[in-house]
């Protein structure tokens, strides 16, 4: 019974304050392609992610349009779970997945335009959800940076 109302005031306290800050991404910095294949694309990004919080938090799902060179070439899901230390600034790298079902035309003929040039520009826009405890918190994120191809 104390555990259950400790969970419980421990789950109050974050949802009545404001104490779960929002994750930021800062940079990227890296792109490779792992798979390709005919059903879909894997990708490992490198990412720089700033926690401000106080504690650990999980990055269980994220959600994301993809543009190259700004044209749609469709949408990212999280591979596997990415844990951020508290009051971290550090490079991850994110394992991510797209559907050839949900491209949205026009990255095949991109990513070898890519492959001739020195960079490509890259943005990603969407929410990541974050949780910690028993706390889960979604964040909207935008990164728009140009890559350098190697």
């Amino acid at each position: 019974m104390r555990i259950i109302l400790f969970v419980a005031f421990i789950a109050l306290s974050f949802s009545s304050c404001n104490v779960y800050k929002d994750i930021e991404i800062q940079e990227v910095s890296d792109i490779r392609i792992t798979k390709m294949s005919n059903k879909g694309i894997e990708a490992e990004v490198d990412i720089k992610v700033f926690n401000p919080n106080n504690f650990k938090v999980s990055i269980v799902d994220v959600d994301a349009d993809i543009y190259v060179n700004d044209k749609d070439v469709g949408d990212a899901k999280l591979r596997k779970k990415v844990i951020l230390g508290k009051k971290s600034n550090e490079v991850h790298t994110i394992k991510i997945e797209g559907d050839y079902t949900d491209m949205k035309g026009g990255l095949l003929q991109t990513l070898i335009g890519g492959l001739f040039s020195q960079s490509m520009n890259i943005k990603v826009d969407g929410t990541m959800k974050g949780k910690a405890l028993l706390i889960g918190k979604s964040f909207y994120f935008q990164v728009d940076q140009d890559v350098k191809m190697n």
